[in-house]
């Protein structure tokens, strides 16, 4: 690296990356997944930033933007990344969480108006004081904005290229031939008028990529305790949210002091908080009785926010005449995440096309607190599940199968 680089690196903002998790959650089962961090994933972001830089000729002064862009492109990425600014945007918080957004967030709360009160272990957030005034062009980068955005923050950037075969390949759903499509498409990709462009020759690495996404997130979706895990921790925040516990400043957290938090605070009425965050810490996970998938994603306005989804599990502990459930109702917007449409202009003719499609599907899982309940229980709320959701619009929904529930290696190599 260069001392500039180095620098970057060394800024307390990115440093905090190291105990952020590049997954959604401490996956139980789809291990490889759990422990990358925010940090190795930024590492990665950077080095194909510098690839494209250096095939493309850029001038040194937007070279150091864009490979600034990449280093800073996480910095504001809360505990557990999405699954913390899901709730954030799903439920009414003092303030807003736009995590792409630096700018927005340094005239937050969330940033405090300082940047002394912004810090990570003891040490002032110092990335305007390293950057100066180009901090505002780095910025722009990150939203996507000008003749470089499209590289970080578009349909197919150098963020994504890099999260998807990086937790493909820890979570062993990548080969060694897909280790090299980061690097060809860093040295190919090109971004103009807002638009991406590739040569025709690019396009299988595009397929290949969009390949391996959907792999990846058939598990990270579709998985059970994934699923479980994601709507515990959903919860948790929830009713910290409603009892005032925590705001959008508390992006600044990393995973383990999040958790530390919660467990803490989870007192008086707010006491679920502190049962889910230590059964999540030890992998007690709610039972699963159904995921299921439906066409219905209008719907998800309506059930993501935590009010419609504790009157959805009242209604199914009444319907369910005092069995002893205690159920736990999560929804999931799949829309271009297992399955992402990439639009791009040809390089040789310049025309513009769209590879592969995106997924559009709304996914609904139905856990309870226990493992007690009989088949017949089961089925009975399998039923009741059923009838609720299509009371709130969400019709033709159906079960989905446990990804894990077959061999891995038998189901990845026929996709392969």
């Amino acid at each position: 690296m260069t001392p500039f680089e180095s620098d970057l690196i060394a800024l307390p903002e990115v440093q905090r990356l190291r105990y952020v998790r590049m997954c959604n959650i401490n996956s139980l089962l789809v291990s490889g997944a759990s422990e990358i961090s925010r940090f190795e994933h930024t590492l990665g972001v950077m080095h194909l930033t510098k690839c494209w830089v250096a095939a493309h000729g850029i001038p040194e002064s937007e070279g150091r933007d864009l490979i600034a862009a990449a280093a800073l492109h996480d910095m504001q990425t809360g505990p557990f990344g999405h699954s913390m600014q899901y709730v954030l945007e799903d439920n009414t918080t003092p303030d807003d969480f736009v995590h792409e957004d630096i700018a927005h967030g340094r005239r937050s709360d969330y940033h405090q108006n300082t940047l002394a009160s912004s810090s990570f272990s003891g040490k002032p957030f110092s990335a305007h004081s390293l950057l100066g005034k180009r901090m505002e062009s780095v910025a722009a980068i990150i939203r996507g904005e000008g003749q470089y955005g499209p590289l970080i923050s578009g349909t197919m950037d150098l963020d994504n290229i890099d999260n998807v075969v990086r937790l493909a390949f820890h979570v062993g759903v990548a080969t060694d031939a897909d280790r090299t499509i980061p690097l060809r498409l860093a040295q190919v990709l090109n971004a103009s008028g807002g638009e991406l462009v590739l040569p025709v020759s690019a396009t299988d690495s595009v397929i290949r990529w969009q390949a391996i996404r959907t792999r990846l997130y058939s598990l990270l979706l579709n998985d059970w305790a994934e699923f479980s895990a994601k709507g515990m921790l959903t919860k948790a925040i929830e009713i910290a949210i409603k009892h005032d516990l925590i705001g959008a400043d508390c992006w600044l957290m990393t995973d383990g002091a999040f958790l530390d938090f919660l467990d803490a605070k989870g007192l008086g009425e707010a006491q679920e908080t502190r049962e889910l965050v230590r059964r999540l810490r030890r992998g007690d996970l709610y039972d699963p009785i159904a995921i299921m998938e439906s066409p219905d994603i209008d719907a998800y306005a309506a059930v993501s926010g935590a009010e419609a989804k504790k009157s959805i599990e009242l209604e199914l502990t009444r319907k369910s005449k005092g069995r002893g459930v205690r159920p736990l109702v999560h929804f999931i917007l799949d829309k271009g995440k297992t399955e992402r449409a990439i639009k791009v202009r040809l390089a040789e003719s310049s025309e513009s096309i769209v590879i592969g499609h995106s997924s559009s599907r709304l996914l609904c899982g139905l856990f309870v607190s226990h493992s007690r309940l009989n088949e017949l229980d089961r089925e009975r709320l399998l039923q009741l599940f059923s009838d609720v959701l299509r009371e709130h619009g969400i019709g033709n929904a159906i079960p989905i199968p446990d990804p894990m529930g077959e061999s891995p290696t038998d189901s990845q190599l026929s996709l392969l």
